[in-house]
């Protein structure tokens, strides 16, 4: 009998044991990035740097408290001031941007403002590639956008997983003008004072190992689904200092895969009133109670947090992901049940600061909807999520349309000026999050399996304005949309992007890009030259099932046009000087009919061919 006691004895303490050394310890503070404002210029200079970075530097038995190599975005006018992640940017509407971007890495990369609504030429995708020791000017540029949280990180083609996982994203606060009433009062009334009472809040996942030396670093060259670590700001565990006043969070999902479903809860685990007044690209009309969002990667919201009278309490944000849906990359059936519900940031509430909020009860009123009139729709178009096996592939890859990304091809042709409703079919297993460059969207329906859901259950989704949105597996979302700015001639390197944001996927192709159309030259030739003569060639095979050889001579380099017969450009080549047969690759472009259009200063040739 007393063997037995003394084993119940070993085997409560054996729990204890195991239950404190399990039990989550919050004791990194938080790092707030820095905020940085104009140079004397009138513009930002950043430089993209390899550095090291500690995870959780106040902890005593965490193996991450070492330095890790890690990538950031720097301040050049302040170095040292960064090392994950990149400074919080401040843009003020209507202001004039000169930014430039020195890229120190040993690899390309690019700078994309996710949600900035920019000229094609500065919105930093694939098109305008850094090299290694290379310095991006793009245009001066207006800034178009009111009121919103955005971000920037690397868009280069199939790099874009591995250098955000490596450190590189940032936040933009887009000012609320002063010059706009509405957008003014609501200034006046929300918190503003950054890292005092405004918070950027950037969630992610990592996965370490020990290189062969034994150091940790990153493991970004390929995904994960467990082992992972959850981290804000770059930081493990950490608690943020807040006052008993009125807060506000914007959080963004910058993780390169996973979904979150954010919890608000008092210490005992209760929910705690929270209110959302902003998602991807503005405010809602008005105040939402929400104690729990699911979020996309990519996507923004921003919430209040009513602190008044809690000092010397504790609040937490939660992954409860025992609540997130089937088919949604980070539940537990997807990451092979190693994602459980956890606390991710501990919010510590200090002593009152600064005036306090006029605030005395939710909900309030914020900015009317800006979503245009159904009755401006001049075209709808569709856009399917697909599964399909590809040349390229020894499995089934995710893509858009059944096409995979291809920088010579223009996908879509925007008119200038138009508004259109863009339907997203999702025929996958897997919730995939939708972003498109260059404008905002207003979500106007959901179809699931046929069922119209109910927009007053989804403020987040319907309410305001977006970038970044989730498609779950059957759906079908539509968005209405204005492209009124920046239209150019139809040529790749003038396109837009549009993809999935889970970055793997983006990487490996589910991505297409667009063009914002000027009416210049017309949509299946537009630098027609009327003044060209014709010219004649000779293409075979015809029908063709990969290569095909155009025949004929040309004393110059000459540009050979494929297009469909609706006339989206498909791909653009540059031709050689040649006097015989150039062998031409078509395996990439879609089985059917296609036009070739083989210009130069000699002439000009139009012929159909048959991919087969």
């Amino acid at each position: 009998m007393k063997t037995n006691s003394t084993f119940q004895l070993f085997l409560v303490l054996l729990l204890l044991s195991s239950t404190s050394l399990s039990a989550q310890e919050f004791v990194n503070p938080i790092s707030i990035p820095p905020l940085i404002q104009y140079n004397t210029e009138g513009g930002y200079d950043l430089d993209v740097i390899q550095t090291e970075h500690n995870f959780s530097p106040m902890s005593t038995t965490d193996t991450l408290n070492t330095m890790v190599t890690t990538f950031a975005f720097e301040d050049f006018n302040n170095p040292g001031t960064t090392s994950i992640l990149g400074p919080t940017i401040s843009w003020e509407y209507g202001d004039s941007l000169e930014v430039s971007v020195l890229n120190e890495l040993s690899e390309n990369t690019t700078t994309h403002w996710h949600g900035a609504h920019v000229p094609q030429a500065a919105d930093g995708g694939p098109h305008q590639l850094i090299l290694p020791n290379g310095l991006w000017e793009p245009p001066t540029f207006e800034v178009k956008d009111k009121s919103a949280t955005m971000w920037y990180h690397p868009h280069a083609m199939g790099l874009t997983y591995r250098q955000v996982q490596m450190g590189l994203s940032g936040m933009i606060y887009v000012q609320d003008p002063d010059n706009d009433l509405i957008l003014s009062v609501i200034h006046e009334i929300l918190p503003t004072d950054y890292s005092v009472n405004d918070f950027p809040l950037i969630f992610q996942t990592k996965k370490f190992k020990r290189n062969g030396t034994g150091d940790i670093e990153i493991q970004a060259d390929q995904g994960y689904k467990d082992d992972y670590t959850y981290m804000v700001n770059g930081i493990v565990d950490p608690f943020l200092n807040a006052p008993a006043s009125m807060i506000r969070l914007r959080i963004l999902n910058g993780d390169g895969k996973f979904s979150f479903n954010f919890n608000f809860t008092f210490e005992n685990g209760n929910p705690f009133p929270s209110h959302l007044i902003a998602t991807d690209a503005g405010y809602t009309t008005r105040t939402f109670e929400i104690n729990k969002i699911l979020m996309a990667p990519g996507e923004r919201t921003e919430f209040l947090l009513d602190l008044r009278g809690l000092e010397g309490e504790a609040i937490y944000i939660k992954n409860l992901v025992s609540e997130i849906p089937a088919g949604v990359i980070g539940n537990s059936s997807t990451t092979d049940n190693y994602a459980t519900d956890r606390n991710l940031l501990k919010i510590v509430i200090g002593a009152p600061a600064g005036p306090p909020s006029p605030i005395i009860a939710f909900p309030i009123n914020l900015h009317p909807s800006e979503a245009p009139a159904m009755s401006e729709v001049s075209k709808t178009r569709v856009k399917t999520f697909r599964q399909d096996m590809f040349d390229v592939s020894t499995k089934p890859l995710f893509n858009i349309d059944s096409m995979l990304m291809d920088m010579m091809v223009v996908n879509d042709v925007v008119k200038l000026d138009s508004t259109e409703i863009w339907t997203i079919k999702n025929t996958t297993g897997i919730a995939h999050p939708w972003h498109i460059h260059d404008i905002h969207f207003w979500v106007t329906e959901i179809l699931e399996n046929g069922v119209a859901l109910d927009k007053t259950l989804y403020p987040q989704i319907f309410d305001g304005p977006k970038d970044n949105v989730l498609v779950m597996p059957g759906w079908e979302l539509s968005y209405i949309a204005t492209f009124d700015d920046f239209g150019t001639e139809i040529m790749p390197n003038n396109s837009y992007m549009y993809h999935c944001h889970i970055l793997p996927h983006e990487d490996n192709g589910m991505m297409g890009q667009f063009v914002v159309w000027n009416g210049l030259g017309n949509p299946n030739t537009s630098t027609e030259d009327p003044a060209l003569s014709d010219r004649s060639m000779t293409l075979y095979p015809n029908p063709t099932q990969g290569l095909l050889y155009l025949e004929g001579a040309s004393e110059e380099k000459s540009i050979l046009r494929i297009s469909d017969l609706q006339g989206r450009l498909l791909s653009l080549l540059t031709l050689p000087r040649f006097d015989g047969n150039v062998g031409i690759n078509v395996s990439s472009l879609p089985k059917g009919m296609v036009i070739l259009e083989w210009l130069s200063q000699e002439g000009k040739a139009v012929s159909k061919v048959v991919i087969e």
